[in-house]
C-alpha cells in the first residue's frame, strides 16, 4: 500500500540534502520587479555570487537559448535575454548539477523540454514565455528528489518500469501514490515560487482544462510528450505518455500545427543528444 501522502510530503520536506533557494534569487526577484533597476545593477548583483554566476553562464551556453557565440559575462546575458529570463536562469541554475547527476539523460530531456516549451509558446504567441520555459526545465525535478531522498522506493519504481514496461510516473503512483510532478511541486512551494510556475509542473501528467493555468500546463504537457516521441534525452522509461486531446483544444492547435512545431524542434534542437 502506498504511504500516506501527508507523511510522504513531510518526509521530503525534512530531508537535509534537498536544495534550498539561495538568498540571491529573492534579491534578484525584487530587483527585476523594480522599475528603477538597471541592467548594470542586476548584472553586478548576480556577479556577487561566483557560484551562481558560473552556473548561469554555463546554462546560457549549454544550448538553452541556442546562441551561436559564447556569452562570457552576466552583463552580456542580461543585455541579450532581459531581466525576467535571467531571473529564470538564476532559479534554474540552482538544480542544474543535481539534475545532471541524478538520472542518465534527464538533463538533456529537461533542456529539450524547456526549449520546446518556448517553441510552442512562440507558435501560439503567448505573451509571457519565460516562466513556461523554466517550468519545462524543472518539470522532472520530482525525479531528482526521489533519486536523492528515497533510494529504496526509487529501486522499486525502476523495477516496475523495467519489468512491467510502465511509464515512470505510473510506477511512482503505484509505489508512492503520487508522481514526480506533485513531488516537485512540494519543493517549489517550499521555495515560495508562484503558482503560475508550480501548477503546470504538478499537473503535466494529468492535464485538466478546468484547472488554473491550463494554457501553460497544456504547453508543458505537449512539450514533454513531443520530446519523448523524438527521444531527446530520457525520462527514465521507454514509453511515450498519452497526449490529452483537450490540451490541443486549449491551445487551439491542429495536427498541422503540431507537425510544424516538431519541424522547428528538429531544426533548433540539433545540439541535444537523442537516446
Amino acid at each position: 500500500m502506498p504511504p500516506d501522502k501527508d507523511q510522504l510530503r513531510l518526509q521530503v520536506e525534512k530531508v537535509s540534502n534537498l536544495p534550498t533557494l539561495p538568498g540571491i534569487v529573492t534579491r534578484i526577484a525584487e530587483m527585476v520587479d523594480s522599475p528603477e533597476t538597471t541592467g548594470r545593477q542586476l548584472g553586478r548583483e548576480i556577479a556577487k555570487d561566483q557560484v551562481i554566476s558560473a552556473k548561469v553562464l554555463k546554462l546560457v551556453n549549454s544550448g538553452f537559448y541556442g546562441f551561436s557565440e559564447p556569452i562570457s559575462t552576466i552583463q552580456h546575458a542580461v543585455t541579450l535575454l532581459g531581466f525576467n529570463t535571467v531571473k529564470s536562469l538564476v532559479l534554474s541554475s540552482t538544480v542544474l548539477d543535481l539534475m545532471k547527476d541524478s538520472l542518465p539523460g534527464l538533463w538533456e530531456h529537461s533542456l529539450a523540454c524547456a526549449r520546446t516549451c518556448s517553441i510552442i509558446a512562440g507558435h501560439i504567441e503567448l505573451d509571457e514565455q519565460e516562466e513556461i520555459s523554466t517550468a519545462g526545465l524543472l518539470h522532472d525535478l520530482g525525479k531528482v528528489i526521489l533519486r536523492q531522498t528515497m533510494e529504496r522506493e526509487f529501486r522499486r519504481i525502476a523495477n516496475y518500469v523495467d519489468r512491467a514496461d510502465m511509464l515512470f510516473y505510473q510506477a511512482e503512483e503505484k509505489v508512492l501514490g503520487v508522481n514526480h510532478g506533485e513531488m516537485g511541486g512540494w519543493l517549489l512551494e517550499k521555495w515560495a515560487l508562484p503558482p503560475k510556475l508550480v501548477e503546470p509542473i504538478v499537473d503535466h501528467h494529468d492535464f485538466r482544462p478546468n484547472r488554473d493555468y491550463a494554457e501553460n500546463t497544456a504547453i508543458l504537457h505537449l512539450a514533454d510528450i513531443l520530446c519523448r516521441a523524438q527521444a531527446f534525452g530520457s525520462g527514465g522509461d521507454r514509453k511515450i505518455p498519452r497526449l490529452a486531446p483537450s490540451a490541443l483544444e486549449t491551445l487551439k492547435l491542429t495536427i498541422d500545427d503540431v507537425c510544424e512545431i516538431m519541424g522547428r524542434m528538429h531544426e533548433e534542437l540539433r545540439d541535444i543528444p537523442r537516446m
